[in-house]
């Protein structure tokens, strides 16, 4: 007899349990010393957990379909309650590395019923923000503390207390019910929070298995926080319901250096057949040696979260012999937008391959996905962002004529360099095919008279060295778009990034103009101090400070000319 197919978080899991209950679901790595200590659940164990944390989020925060807010690393107990909360209300993850204000602001427009976090443990105040930031809220939520005990409520003890059985129908949900809140990736204000639905989740979650052919003899390696789409959704729902075995390496991710340094030896330890992570980690990744480590159990790599450069994927086929396959999404598509075509040989520069359930279609340059994974809309706002089903997805890109979509930028990335586009993926793939370069980041430099210049900042390989008139000159003579050479190249020890590793272009830009804004002021005002922010619009703000009565308007002109926009001018203080 048939099984019927799952249509919910909850069907999916308890699909897993039964299909897969003895096998290993999840793998927590704690320790990486001389020798590796970890922990088992298996499926079966792991359906149970999920079900008394259920309960208990219920129990705890007394009403139906509650929003549970989670301040967690990726540990097994985070993943049992992420499903749980989704299961019995509506999961709302958020990034533990926020500030106070940041949580709390998130937390009353989600409407929190209950928050849990990762209890007191040294090196770490989330716990004391999260009471914080509780404290703040109209309904002040009761918090809940996960491993260590925090508080009168302590997670891991609790949840004994529970019933492990399936869950009964009447606190089931359907299909087209919310599951959670993810918050986009903003950069400036207060991120938006994303519905998905129970049918969102599931669909990212198939079409991972299906795309990535994974199944049960699969050992795959997460190391991505569950506040972002692919670690929750990609890597960790997509992972259970193929019923492969999940790694998740220690409190940290991919964020601890020494998970990153230690990677070749825990593939050969555990046999891991799918690994990667956002391009930052997989570089840092090929400048650890393999070390004569056995790594035949890897079937390719995966990368994403980021554009990919070519050089990367060039460097994965030479180091390990092992493709370097791309995938594409954003959290209004769950997740899931592009996938890898294991039919044949990863394309470099590609971000994945297009397949049902997603369409895309190219409008104005710009990448528009409609299917199953797109989400109903932000929450909060009425009107929606779709057009007959349609996401604008805010990346310029373009597919080929078997479905590969490639992805060249943000629409608000492009470089407008008197009126020529100047796409920073061109920049960006030519620097990083220098051998001594690690990443690349091109950004606009603010000019009066082109309105903005291409520059680049330059990470170089761990042990190798180029000065930044060499790559400047590589570059003049590999990009053939000449408005598209930059005019700077900047060396830095490490390029700015965010906490879940993508390249922070917004610390870039300020830096770009606070170069040409130092360059244009010379040494006409020596003691003036200045810093340069990005509004929420893309406009640049400049404050000045130490500078002498007489030269105030001169720097404000400057700034102006520039097309800074003044928020204040300070003179020195008095002499006492």
């Amino acid at each position: 007899m048939s099984r019927p197919i799952p249509t919910t978080v909850y069907e999916l899991l308890q699909a897993s349990a039964t299909a897969f209950a003895d096998r290993t679901a999840l793998t927590y790595i704690h320790e990486l010393g001389a020798d590796i200590g970890d922990q088992d659940l298996s499926y079966a164990a792991f359906f149970v957990q999920l079900n008394r944390s259920a309960r208990l989020l219920l129990d705890l925060a007394g009403g139906r379909r509650p929003v549970i807010t989670l301040l967690l690393p990726n540990i097994p107990q985070s993943q049992c309650l992420l499903w749980a909360a989704a299961s019995v209300g509506i999961a709302n993850p958020i990034n533990p590395l926020l500030n106070e204000e940041a949580l709390a602001s998130l937390m009353e427009k989600a409407g929190t019923d209950l928050v849990v976090a990762l209890g007191p443990v040294p090196g770490s105040d989330l716990w004391q923000k999260a009471v914080g930031a509780a404290q703040r809220l109209s309904k002040r939520p009761r918090c809940l503390s996960v491993l260590v005990p925090g508080g009168e409520l302590f997670y891991d003890r609790l949840q004994q207390d529970y019933s492990g059985e399936v869950l009964q129908p009447e606190l089931l949900p359907q299909s087209e019910d919310i599951a959670a809140y993810f918050h986009t990736g903003g950069t400036t204000g207060l991120p938006k929070l994303a519905r998905q639905t129970h049918g969102n989740q599931v669909a990212a979650a198939c079409a991972y298995r299906a795309r990535m052919a994974a199944g049960p003899e699969d050992v795959a390696m997460n190391g991505l926080p569950i506040f972002h789409v692919a670690g929750a959704l990609v890597n960790s729902l997509g992972g259970l319901a193929s019923g492969l075995r999940m790694l998740l390496p220690t409190l940290g991710g991919f964020r601890n250096p020494e998970v990153i340094r230690q990677h070749w030896r825990l593939v050969e330890h555990y046999g891991v057949t799918l690994s990667g992570g956002i391009p930052t980690s997989v570089a840092a990744m090929l400048e650890v040696p393999i070390d004569g480590h056995d790594i035949s159990s890897l079937r390719f790599m995966l990368s994403g979260g980021a554009p990919v450069p070519a050089a990367l994927c060039e460097k994965v086929k030479a180091l390990t012999g092992l493709e370097l396959y791309q995938a594409y999404g954003m959290t209004e598509c769950t997740g899931v937008i592009a996938l890898p075509n294991l039919a044949r040989p990863a394309i470099p520069g590609s971000a994945g391959h297009v397949a049902e359930p997603i369409e895309v279609r190219i409008d104005g340059g710009e990448v528009c996905v409609r299917g199953a994974t797109v989400f109903p809309g932000y929450l909060g706002q009425e009107r929606s962002p779709l057009e007959d089903g349609w996401l604008r997805s805010g990346d310029l890109g373009h597919l080929d004529e078997n479905g590969n979509l490639f992805i060249t930028g943000r629409a608000k990335d492009l470089i407008i360099r008197s009126g020529h586009n100047v796409d920073p993926a061109l920049i960006e793939n030519c620097l990083e095919s220098h051998p001594a370069v690690s990443m690349a980041a091109a950004v606009g430099m603010p000019d009066e008279y082109a309105g903005e210049l291409p520059v680049a900042f330059v990470q170089l390989r761990q042990g190798q060295t180029a000065s930044a008139d060499e790559l400047q000159q590589y570059a003049f003579e590999h990009i053939a778009e000449r408005p598209a050479c930059p005019k700077r190249v900047f060396l830095v020890d490490a390029l700015p990034v965010t906490v879940v590793g993508k390249i922070f272009k917004q610390t870039l830009r300020e830096l770009a103009a606070a170069s040409a804004y130092r360059e244009r002021i010379g040494s006409a005002c020596p003691t003036l101090d200045c810093e340069i922010t990005q509004g929420s619009d893309g406009g640049l703000w400049i404050s000045l400070a130490n500078v002498p009565a007489e030269l105030r308007e001169f720097c404000a002109e400057r700034a102006e000319a520039l097309g800074l926009q003044v928020r204040e001018v300070l003179s020195p203080p008095a002499c006492a």
